[in-house]
């Protein structure tokens, strides 16, 4: 079996009291099993199988998008907190995808933001914005 460079991000589903294991470069790739490692397993099948009939169909594949961030690891790299992180995601100002409770974010859209001029503190008010009073 041909190994594939995609990121697997497995995760615990209450509602299907089984380990999901979801693959973000290849929409519709999951699989699940009762323990991580068998829903891994699982979804080294489906990305094999989901390639195959790309293939068959001349579909195209896609490229692996690069490395997948948690919220953690992103709060970190731009020294934001978790919480401004998740509202980030949220409002989508921050691309992001929704893994379970929490939110997972690629390499790339977290440099591509860090690159971006940002305001920093709230807008400043001109002089003629502020009451005196006399």
């Amino acid at each position: 079996m041909v190994t594939y460079p995609y990121e697997v991000l497995i995760f615990w589903s209450d509602e299907d009291q089984a380990f999901i294991a979801e693959v973000p470069d290849l929409p519709g790739a999951m699989a699940d099993g009762a323990t991580r490692q068998e829903a891994l397993t699982n979804a080294e099948v489906i990305i094999q199988e989901w390639v195959e009939i790309a293939q068959e169909l001349d579909r195209p594949i896609p490229a692996s998008s690069g490395r997948i961030m948690t919220v953690s690891e992103v709060a970190e790299r731009l020294g934001l907190s978790v919480a401004m992180v998740r509202r980030y995601c949220e409002t989508g100002i921050i691309p992001a995808t929704k893994v379970g409770r929490d939110w997972s974010m690629r390499q790339s859209d977290v440099e591509r933001f860090a690159a971006t001029p940002r305001r920093r503190g709230r807008k400043k008010k001109s002089q003629a914005e502020f009451n005196y009073a006399d």
